[in-house]
C-alpha cells in the first residue's frame, strides 16, 4: 500500500467529464419529469374546469367572508350572466343582493361555520342579473389547511329547485284544497273483479267514509262490503252501466262506517278505458244531512206526522198502483174506510194528548191485523183507509177474505185502550168495497167505501158494511140535498118550531125551538138528515148563525106583546159556531139590531163545546155574561163534565139529557143518576130542566126530587111561532093575567 501512489488529479481529469455528463443528464431528466408533471397537472386542471363547466349543477369556491373566488358555467347561467368574469365582479353583498330573504344566507353561514358542512339547504333567490325569483338547493363544506387545520375557504354546489318547488307548492295547495273539500277524490284502476288497484285517495275520502286508509287501499272489496245490503245491487248495476257506456257515474247509496253509523254518499266518477283496464277518476261526498232532510220532507209530504202512516196524498198513489196491478193480473183487491166511533168525545173531554195517543195505538193495531203487502193510511182526523191487494181472482173468495179481515180489525179495536188512569172502550164503523180490473178511479173507490162506512155507522156503529151498488142512488139523493140546502140557507127557508117548556105549576114558561125544513118537492126533511149534511160539508156555522138571527127576531116580536113579553129564549150553540173568532161581536150586533133584552136569551152549550178549549170558552162566556146573556149546560150526563169545571163556569141552569128521563120508570141506575144531578144542581144554585117527559109518573118523580122545569110530549109538540104565541095567549087569558112565559130555542 505504501508503494502505490494514486494520482488523483490525473484520475479526476480522466473521469470528470463522465461524471459531469451524468449529473447533467440527471438534472435534465428531473426537469423533464417536472415539466411533464406540470403539464399533466395543467391538463388535469383544464379537464377539471371543463368537467365543472359541463356539470348541470352550479359549482363555486368562496372566501370565508363570502366573496366568490371561482364559479362554473352552470352557476354563471343560473344567475343570468354571460361569463365567469362578469359574474365574479358583479355581487358585492350576496345576502342582500341574491337572497329573497337575506336571513336565509346568514342561516346558511351559521350552519356552515358550526358544523363545517351544509347539505340540501333550500332558499328562494334572485337570478342576480335578471332579478327573476327562483328556488335553489345548496350544499357546501369548509376547506381547511391539512397541516394547521386553519379554514382556507369554502366550496359548494347549487342546483335550481324551482320546478320541484312549484310541484311541491302545487301539491301542497292541492292537499289543502282536497283536505277542505266536503268529500274525497279517488283514482282507481280496474282490470277485473279480483284485480283492482287504488291509485290515489285524498284525505277527505277516509273522513267521508269514516274508514281507515289501510282498509281501502289493501282491498277495494272492503269498501263494497261497507255498502248497505239494500243498496249493493243498485250500486253494482250503476257501475256496470257506466263502465259499459263510458258515461259518467252519478249514484247515491248508503254505507255503514266503523262506528256502525249509516251514512248517505253520492259518488260522481268518469270511467276511461286504458288497454284492458278501466281507470275511474271520481269524487265521493257525504249527503247524509241533505238526504235526511229530503226524507223528512218526503215524510211531511207523504206521511202522517202523528202515526207515521201514509197520508191522503200517498194513499191516492197507492190506490192507483193497486188498481193498475189488478188490471195487469186480473185479481181482486179491497178498500176499507174506517171511522172511529165517538172519538170526538174522547178528544174533547180528555184532551188532545190522550186523543193523539189513542190514534197512534189504533194505527199500530191496524198494522198488526194486516199483511206486509197491505197499506194502512190515515186520511185525517179519526179516519183511516186500508188497501188490500191480491185477494184472488174469484170475487166471492175475495169478498170473504176482505170481510174476515174487516171483522178482525173491528175486534182489535174493541179491546179497551188504557192511557194511565184513562180507560177507553173503543169501536169503529168500517166500510168495505171490492175492486178489480174494471175500476180506474181512486176517488170513486174512496167514495164508495165512504158510503159503506156511513151505512155501518147508521146501522148502530161498531159494525162493518160491504158496499152495494144500489146505494149510489141514496148518495145521489144526498148530493141533491146538499145543493138544495145551500139554496135554503141563502133564501132563509129553514124554519123554527117551538116546543113548550113548563114550570112546576104546569104553566108555559119557555119553548125549545126545533129547526124544520119543508122542501116544496122533497117534502119535510128530518133535522137529523140535513144537519148531518150541513156538518159534513161545512155549512153548520151558517145554519146556526141563521137560527140565532131568526130566534132573536122572534124574541123581539114576543117582547112587543104583553102576553109574551116575559118569555125567555134559549139557543143551542154548536161547537163550530162558538169557536169562531167573531162570535161575541156577532151576537152583540144581533142584540143591538133587534133591541132584545139579553137576560131573556139563554145560550145552551154542550159538554163537547166546553172541552174544545176550556180557557177560550170560559173567556167568551164571561164576555157574554157581562152583556146579560144566560147560559145552560145541555145534555148533562152524556159527557165527562166534572164538578170543578161546572163550578168555574158561569152557568145558570142544567138540562138533563132526555135518555135518562125516558128510562127512570124502568132503570134504577137512571133514577139514581137523575136524583144525583138534581141534588148537585141544587147545591150549586143552578136551575134544572128535564126534557123528553112523556108521562105523569116521570113528571111526579122529577117534581118530587126538585126539578124546576119540564119539557116533552106531555106538554105539547113543537109548533110554529104563530101557533105557539096563540097557545101562550090562550093560557094567559085562562089565567086572567099577562104574566107571559119563557121560551127555549134549540138549533
Amino acid at each position: 500500500m505504501d508503494g502505490i501512489v494514486i494520482n488523483w488529479g490525473a484520475l479526476a481529469g480522466q473521469f470528470w467529464p463522465g461524471v459531469a455528463t451524468f449529473f447533467a443528464m440527471t438534472a435534465l431528466g428531473t426537469v423533464f419529469i417536472a415539466n411533464r408533471r406540470a403539464r399533466r397537472l395543467a391538463d388535469d386542471h383544464r379537464n377539471l374546469v371543463l368537467l365543472m363547466d359541463n356539470l348541470s349543477e352550479g359549482i363555486y369556491r368562496s372566501s370565508l367572508d363570502g366573496k366568490l373566488l371561482t364559479v362554473n358555467q352552470a352557476l354563471v347561467r343560473m344567475n343570468g350572466y354571460r361569463s365567469k368574469e362578469e359574474m365574479l365582479n358583479a355581487p358585492t353583498d350576496i345576502a342582500s343582493e341574491c337572497y329573497v330573504q337575506p336571513e336565509r344566507c346568514r342561516q346558511f353561514r351559521d350552519i356552515l361555520l358550526r358544523d363545517g358542512v351544509v347539505r340540501d339547504f333550500v332558499s328562494e333567490i334572485y337570478r342576480h342579473r335578471t332579478r327573476e325569483r327562483i328556488w335553489i338547493i345548496e350544499s357546501a363544506r369548509i376547506v381547511r389547511d391539512p397541516n394547521s387545520g386553519r379554514a382556507l375557504y369554502y366550496e359548494g354546489s347549487v342546483r335550481e329547485y324551482s320546478d320541484t318547488m312549484k310541484r311541491l307548492q302545487i301539491e301542497e295547495q292541492f292537499q289543502k284544497l282536497t283536505r277542505n273539500l266536503p268529500g274525497g277524490l279517488f283514482q282507481i284502476t280496474v282490470r277485473s273483479r279480483n284485480d283492482t288497484k287504488v291509485v290515489y285517495l285524498s284525505e277527505g275520502f277516509f273522513e267521508t267514509l269514516g274508514m281507515p286508509t289501510q282498509e281501502i287501499t289493501e282491498s277495494a272489496d272492503r269498501f263494497l262490503r261497507r255498502i248497505h245490503p239494500d243498496d249493493r245491487k243498485h250500486f253494482g248495476s250503476a257501475v256496470r252501466e257506466s263502465e259499459n257506456s263510458l258515461l259518467p257515474l252519478d249514484h247515491e247509496f248508503r254505507i255503514q262506517d266503523m262506528r256502525q253509523r249509516e251514512r248517505w254518499l253520492r259518488m260522481i266518477a268518469r270511467p276511461e278505458r286504458s288497454g284492458d283496464a278501466i281507470a275511474w277518476h271520481g269524487y265521493v261526498f257525504d249527503i247524509s244531512t241533505r238526504k235526511i232532510q229530503a226524507l223528512e220532507i218526503e215524510k211531511l209530504a207523504y206521511y202522517d206526522p202523528l202515526t207515521r202512516l201514509p197520508n191522503r196524498r200517498l194513499m191516492g198513489e197507492r190506490i192507483a198502483a193497486a188498481l193498475a196491478s189488478c188490471a195487469e193480473t186480473g185479481r181482486h183487491g179491497a178498500l176499507f174506510f174506517i171511522d172511529l166511533d165517538n172519538f170526538k168525545s174522547l178528544n174533547d173531554t180528555k184532551g188532545h194528548d190522550v186523543g193523539d195517543r189513542y190514534l197512534v195505538e189504533v194505527a199500530e193495531r191496524l198494522c198488526r191485523c194486516l199483511g206486509p203487502k197491505d197499506t194502512v193510511a190515515r186520511m185525517g182526523g179519526d179516519e183511516f183507509v186500508v188497501i188490500m191487494e191480491d185477494l184472488g181472482a174469484d170475487e166471492a173468495s175475495a169478498a170473504s177474505r176482505a170481510i174476515i179481515t174487516a171483522n178482525q180489525v173491528l175486534s182489535a179495536l174493541r179491546i179497551p185502550f188504557q192511557f194511565g188512569d184513562v180507560q177507553y172502550a173503543s169501536a169503529a164503523s168500517l166500510g168495505v168495497v171490492l175492486f178489480d180490473k174494471t175500476e180506474t178511479r181512486p176517488d170513486e173507490l174512496l167514495k164508495r167505501a165512504d158510503i159503506a162506512m156511513y151505512r155501518a155507522k147508521a146501522s148502530g156503529r161498531d159494525s162493518m158494511a160491504l158496499f152495494e151498488p144500489h146505494w149510489m142512488t141514496g148518495e145521489h139523493e144526498q148530493f141533491t140535498m146538499l145543493g138544495e140546502l145551500r139554496k135554503a140557507i141563502a133564501e132563509n127557508k129553514l124554519e123554527l118550531h117551538f116546543q113548550p117548556q113548563v114550570d112546576r105549576a104546569g104553566q108555559i114558561i119557555g119553548a125549545e125551538a126545533l129547526l124544520r125544513w119543508h122542501h116544496p118537492v122533497l117534502g119535510d126533511i128530518p133535522p137529523e138528515r140535513f144537519i148531518a149534511v150541513a156538518e159534513q160539508n161545512g155549512l153548520i156555522t151558517s145554519v146556526c148563525k141563521q137560527v140565532l138571527r131568526n130566534g132573536a127576531r122572534t124574541l123581539a116580536e114576543w117582547q112587543s106583546s104583553p102576553a109574551t113579553a116575559k118569555l125567555r129564549l134559549a139557543v143551542n150553540v154548536s161547537v163550530h159556531t162558538f169557536a169562531t173568532t167573531d162570535y161575541v161581536g156577532h151576537l152583540k150586533s144581533i142584540i143591538d139590531e133587534f133591541a132584545i133584552e139579553p137576560s131573556r136569551l139563554t145560550l145552551e152549550l154542550t159538554e163537547h163545546v166546553m172541552a174544545k178549549d176550556p180557557d177560550l170558552i170560559a173567556g167568551r162566556m164571561r164576555q157574554l155574561k157581562a152583556l146579560g146573556v144566560r147560559f145552560a149546560l145541555d145534555d148533562f150526563g152524556t159527557g165527562y163534565s166534572s164538578l170543578s169545571r161546572l163550578k168555574s163556569l158561569p152557568f145558570d141552569e142544567i138540562k138533563i139529557d132526555g135518555n135518562f128521563v125516558s128510562d127512570i120508570e124502568r132503570s134504577e141506575s137512571d133514577r139514581s143518576l137523575v136524583k144525583t144531578i138534581l141534588a148537585m144542581a141544587s147545591t150549586l144554585g143552578l136551575e134544572t130542566v128535564a126534557e123528553h117527559v112523556r108521562s105523569a109518573e116521570q113528571e111526579a118523580f122529577l117534581h118530587a126530587f126538585g126539578c124546576d122545569y119540564f119539557q116533552g110530549y106531555r106538554y105539547g109538540r113543537a109548533v110554529s111561532a104563530k101557533t105557539f104565541a096563540n097557545m101562550v095567549g090562550t093560557q094567559s087569558a085562562e089565567r086572567g093575567d099577562d104574566s107571559g112565559t119563557r121560551v127555549r130555542l134549540r138549533a
